[in-house]
């Protein structure tokens, strides 16, 4: 609701507002945080390719993730993600956005050994999507749009991710050195109802360095609910009260941040930015199973670990574009987390990945854009 009136007023306001609004030349935004905006009219369509595996292996932080996993085996750390957003100039100081992300990340565990477990997943597939507005509420003018001004802007962004079930069919427990009891056929038991709400303000400003550089800060809050549970088909009341579980969590997230956009050349932009996340006041309700069956869940099920979650997050990343024609562009990149995912899917704090939420991790990826005009004015 908040996200909803503060929105309102931003369009109401950019109806009055004196600023320009508009990108240098060459500039290329998509995934760069800056203070500027598309002119009205104008569009910016792109999509990107991320991956990680045996052969892309951004500074070995998939070696180490499996290194540093007593869980994890195989191929566990590999990603493949594709994603795209749109960007629309509205007005002459407003730029509505959406972006949406698939992303599969292999996990692969060893042998559970409290339990008989088959077919059991191997990958968290998510599905990211983002949409929110900025609005340019200072640009300098009287300024030579073929070179980088100050300006400063209020962004905001709802954002909302879910992930599928993670599970697999479970055949038996073992409740003791030498027995346990034993289940068939089998049933499927999941982590599911992976999902998570999330808003966020930032402050941007912009300024220009020289004619070729120009530096970006800013500062942001957000707040986000997550929920993740367990549960299992079995036809036994106690048995699936004992994996029937929730974990919910609300937190509060401050962000700062600085990006640098370097065109040397006008047609090879090359782009670096830096942030950190902090989350703040997180609140984790978890309502575990009932029954003496609960103490044998698998490990990757319980929520014991959740409250120790990783509350801090510094990411990096850096491209390097190439303007084929002055409306298509081709590019390549880079993003570094000290903390994997933490403050950017919130409901990873799910037991299964929250349990390697403080570990290092990164991925190269690949773009390419399309800027067009339908010249409102």
């Amino acid at each position: 609701m908040r996200y909803l009136i503060a929105l309102t007023l931003i369009s109401t306001l950019a109806v009055s507002a004196p600023a320009l609004a508009d990108v240098p030349f060459g500039w290329i935004g998509n995934h760069h945080v800056n203070a500027y905006s598309l002119g009205a009219g104008e569009f910016a369509l792109s999509g990107n390719f991320a991956a990680v595996n045996d052969t892309i292996d951004f500074l070995n932080l998939r070696d180490r993730l499996l290194a540093g996993s007593q869980r994890l085996v195989g191929n566990s750390g590999d990603l493949s993600s594709n994603g795209g957003e749109l960007r629309v100039g509205v007005w002459q100081s407003i730029e509505l956005f959406y972006r949406e992300n698939n992303q599969s990340l292999t996990l692969n565990l060893g042998t559970i050994s409290s339990a008989d477990v088959e077919n059991l997943d191997n990958q968290l597939r998510t599905h990211t999507q983002a949409y929110g507005a900025k609005w340019v509420f200072y640009d300098a003018i009287n300024q030579d749009r073929s070179y980088p001004w100050t300006s400063a802007a209020l962004e905001l962004t709802s954002n909302r991710s879910h992930s599928n079930d993670f599970g697999g069919y479970l055949a038996g427990l073992r409740t003791s050195s030498t027995g346990g009891v034993f289940f068939d056929p089998p049933g499927r038991f999941a982590l599911d109802r992976l999902q998570d709400d999330a808003w966020q303000a930032r402050l941007l400003l912009s300024s220009a360095l020289g004619n070729t550089t120009t530096a970006t800060f800013w500062a942001g809050y957000g707040e986000a609910n997550a929920s993740s549970g367990t549960s299992w088909d079995i036809d036994i009341a106690f048995l699936r009260e004992a994996f029937l579980q929730t974990f919910d969590t609300e937190e509060t997230q401050y962000t700062l941040g600085m990006s640098l956009n370097w065109q040397y050349l006008p047609r090879l932009p090359v782009q670096i930015g830096y942030e950190y996340i902090n989350i703040a006041d997180r609140q984790v309700n978890i309502i575990q199973g009932s029954g003496r069956f609960s103490n044998y869940l698998p490990s990757f099920l319980r929520g014991d670990q959740l409250s120790e979650s990783e509350t801090r997050n510094h990411t990096l990343y850096g491209s390097v574009s190439w303007w084929v024609t002055p409306e298509i562009f081709i590019g390549a990149g880079g993003k570094l987390f000290s903390s994997q995912f933490t403050g950017i899917i919130p409901h990873y704090t799910n037991p299964l990945s929250g349990s390697f939420s403080d570990t290092n991790y990164g991925y190269l990826e690949l773009k390419l854009g399309l800027r067009f005009s339908l010249n409102w004015h």
